[in-house]
């Protein structure tokens, strides 16, 4: 079992917010930051400032007068996650349409506690709502251009199409890999070796129902972090390992393009761009302070 029972720690409140754009940008990381996508900061001041507005409309409760941990690291997932999108449509020539910021400042009006929200809130709500609107209007780009991602890192396609092995010690997870690179297939070590429920019917796939490949942020959200991190480093066709987790050690492979074209393909026709969103912010130079914590790109998380 390699499953984790977390679950993702965005709250309803800031489902429908985020920023009106980081204002306070900076070429580097500095202390005076709470974050920084790709250099760009926003600063620790503005976040608190934030926090203060988001406490004040009710969104959030305070702890000595301060928002609270667990909350804070909520507020700031959701920030860097709307710097990443400025980012990546940006890079993508993906456009922000005014039409549809007009139809969500429409819709925000229509809410009568919308006008009683401070004015900092108010661009929140309104720009993360459009970042939503633009990230479900995203088609698919074309298939050469998903393979050129998933070739370099399949993470960064947003898709993960996995196997793995999954054994009790380190010495027995090096055995494996030794058993791999002298020819054996994987499916036949995984069925023989692994520990894995399943794993002698499955050869070690983790496929989802008759899909070999899952989105990447769904798997972000529900297994072992320290697994993620190898399974996001594993590079197409080439066994990684060992990575030990709280279950034990794996050996990972992740699927060379060729075999699972078919189904990385439906994965990002899915949902193209919350899907390649995930894939950008899993490479992308994402730095936190070390105040709230330290940036996983792996599991999209702060820890």
């Amino acid at each position: 079992m390699i499953k984790s029972p977390r679950t993702s720690r965005f709250a309803a409140a800031l489902a429908v917010t985020c920023l009106l754009g980081l204002t306070a940008c900076g070429s580097v990381m500095s202390s005076s930051d709470a974050f920084s996508v790709n250099g760009a900061g926003y600063t620790r001041d503005d976040f608190n400032k934030l926090s203060a507005a988001l406490v004040d409309a009710g969104q959030f409760s305070a702890f000595n007068g301060k928002i609270k941990a667990a909350d804070a690291i909520v507020v700031l997932r959701t920030l860097i996650r709307y710097e990443a999108f400025l980012q990546f449509t940006k890079d993508n020539d993906v456009k922000i349409l005014e039409t549809d910021k007009a139809e969500v400042l429409k819709n925000a009006n229509a809410d009568q506690k919308f006008p009683s929200y401070p004015k900092p809130l108010q661009d929140v709500l309104i720009n993360f709502n459009v970042a939503e609107v633009t990230l479900k209007k995203m088609a698919p780009p074309a298939i050469g251009e998903i393979e050129k991602l998933y070739s370099d890192s399949p993470a960064s396609a947003g898709v993960l199409c996995l196997s793995h092995i999954l054994v009790k010690t380190e010495a027995e997870a090096k055995t494996v890999l030794s058993d791999l690179k002298s020819g054996t297939k994987f499916a036949d070590v995984a069925a023989k070796k692994s520990i894995e429920p399943g794993a002698d019917k499955s050869g070690g796939s983790l496929a989802n129902g008759t899909q070999p490949c899952q989105a990447l942020a769904n798997l972000q959200t529900s297994f072992d972090k320290d697994f993620m991190i190898g399974a996001v480093a594993a590079k197409p066709g080439v066994p990684t390992g060992p990575v030990k987790s709280s279950f034990g050690y794996h050996i990972i492979l992740s699927a060379p393009f060729a075999g699972v074209k078919d189904s990385v393909a439906t994965v990002v026709a899915e949902n193209p761009g919350t899907t390649l969103l995930a894939g950008y912010m899993s490479t992308t130079d994402i730095k936190v302070n070390s105040t709230y914590g330290v940036w996983n790109g792996a599991t999209a998380t702060i820890s």
